[in-house]
């Protein structure tokens, strides 16, 4: 059960509502379901590296367990280039701006998610944070469809290997082993 400044040690619980001298800790929520929008969409996707590891945001089932990992990116407005859009979207998500952005390749994803279809264009970038402390770091916050998540730092190796998955299908096959 949620609770709130109104909540008393009745409120059937299990909290010890009187023994409380701070704010109460955020509660747990399911990350928002996720569909595919039922168009072709361009996208550019960022590769940032250390020491045999991308940065992944979490692609989450509807359930909210993990079922792979994605680089951080979104979509490319009309109009502009797609290494704009990525830094861009890296600093919608991050508030981190990034350098060094040289292109991968390109990929046509077609997949399907919890039974929706989606097609999209993506375009792959490698690129570098420009604070370098960000590499230190085991995760990164970063804000995805409009909530808090974390993208952590993932080996690489185990995407080769097919230990984890790699979204986009394909992008592994970009990327040195």
């Amino acid at each position: 059960m949620p609770h709130d400044d109104a909540s008393d040690a009745a409120c059937g619980c299990g909290h010890d509502h009187a023994a409380e001298t701070g704010p109460r800790p955020p509660v747990a929520t399911t990350p928002a379901r996720w569909r595919p929008a039922p168009a072709m969409r361009a996208v550019a996707l960022g590769v940032f590296q250390r020491a045999g590891q991308i940065l992944c945001a979490p692609v989450h089932a509807d359930g909210g367990g993990i079922i792979g990992w994605r680089p951080l990116g979104g979509a490319i407005g009309f109009g502009e280039r797609a290494a704009e859009a990525l830094s861009r979207e890296i600093d919608e998500k991050t508030g981190q701006a990034i350098t060094d952005i040289h292109p991968l390749g390109v990929l046509e994803n077609l997949f399907e998610h919890e039974g929706a279809p989606g097609h999209e264009i993506v375009f792959a970038f490698s690129a570098r944070f420009i604070t370098p402390e960000i590499y230190e770091a085991d995760a990164l916050a970063v804000t995805q469809s409009g909530r808090p998540e974390e993208a952590k730092w993932i080996v690489l190796a185990k995407a080769h290997a097919s230990r984890i998955r790699l979204f986009p299908e394909g992008l592994a096959g970009l990327l040195p082993e």
